[in-house]
């Protein structure tokens, strides 16, 4: 045999291997079998139903805040297709547009993961994911891919679908980003508080949060008080507004002392999963009231400094970054 007839029939070897693999796996279906040739029979339908067949999978992701803007996908972010069996995730596909086939152990179920590409200023809106999509049933907050990031990962009910008569029957996952505000205004500035003399007394600051830009967001993850001073009885925290909580109590805070001074801090949760994700729309005023409310029970000379902290997290590397404004309350 010549050496170009010989690498002829190596070729010719390794596409039948190939092209045999390819229809085993289902991978050609959608090509040898087009979803206008392919009839679904009452027992094909009565496994879809049960969530079980190939599937036609879609997503369109889209801003939070502005909905008619449509995030990219594989830049903005990456969307993969997974089922799970027991702790094993198994990867199917990624993106738009795609097949995917399911079995019985995979309990009727597809899990989508949306995750955010590095230097992407995006937050994954899940609460609103949840919402919308009726057929999402739960999610968590996961390493799927056991790269040590967790993602968010979406369990999608595939039982009850509508099954067409022929083809293969399709679900559209609809996903929702915030974009991250890198150029938050934060705290307003707040004047110093004089003549609160010695009498025990009650009184507000006027703290509001404001946003470079609308249709942007932050995600709040701590909020501390810090007073400057070794003697607890001279300020207290009575109440905070944060928005979209409204007022905390005194009570809901962690109290730290320190050498030097002692602090109010309420921790919300220390990762994008339960964080406060405080968003700014369009057409609206840009203060988010965070109302202070302290007791004085100062003495005479008394200058004290009072720091507000908001803790909030980056986009996409969870780091944690702050936005701070102090005063001093002052008996006269």
């Amino acid at each position: 045999m010549k050496k170009n007839e010989k690498y002829a029939a190596v070729g010719l070897i390794a596409i039948v291997a190939f092209a045999f693999v390819a229809f085993q796996q289902g991978w050609l279906d959608q090509y040898l079998n087009p979803p206008q040739a392919r009839v679904i029979t009452d027992e094909i339908k009565s496994d879809y139903q049960k969530g079980i067949g190939r599937w036609n999978v879609l997503e369109t992701v889209t801003d939070s805040l502005d909905p008619a803007t449509v995030r990219t996908s594989a830049t903005n972010y990456k969307l993969y297709w997974y089922s799970r069996q027991g702790l094993q995730w198994i990867y199917h596909e990624t993106g738009n547009n795609k097949y995917v086939s399911l079995t019985p152990a995979d309990g009727g179920h597809l899990w989508v993961v949306v995750a955010i590409p590095s230097g992407q200023a995006f937050y994954v809106d899940y609460q609103k994911i949840v919402s919308i999509n009726q057929y999402v049933d739960a999610y968590e907050y996961v390493d799927v891919d056991g790269d040590g990031v967790r993602e968010y990962a979406f369990k999608y009910s595939m039982k009850g679908q509508p099954i067409p008569n022929s083809g293969y029957p399709s679900i559209t996952f609809l996903g929702f980003l915030i974009t991250y505000d890198s150029s938050f205004t934060g705290l307003n500035d707040i004047a110093n508080e004089t003549a609160i003399g010695g009498s025990t007394t009650t009184k507000f600051k006027s703290y509001y949060l404001a946003f470079s830009a609308a249709k942007k967001g932050v995600a709040i993850w701590k909020i501390e008080a810090k007073i400057t001073s070794t003697d607890e009885s001279k300020i207290r925290l009575k109440k905070l507004n944060v928005p979209g909580l409204g007022y905390l109590d005194g009570s809901a805070f962690s109290k730290i002392y320190t050498a030097s001074d002692y602090r109010y801090v309420y921790t919300i949760s220390n990762n994008f999963d339960g964080a406060l994700y405080v968003k700014h729309p369009s057409n609206a005023l840009n203060e988010y009231d965070m109302t202070l409310g302290l007791e004085y029970t100062l003495s005479n000379g008394d200058d004290i400094l009072v720091t507000l902290t908001v803790y909030y997290l980056v986009a996409q590397t969870e780091a944690s970054t702050s936005t701070t404004d102090s005063f001093y309350a002052q008996y006269s």
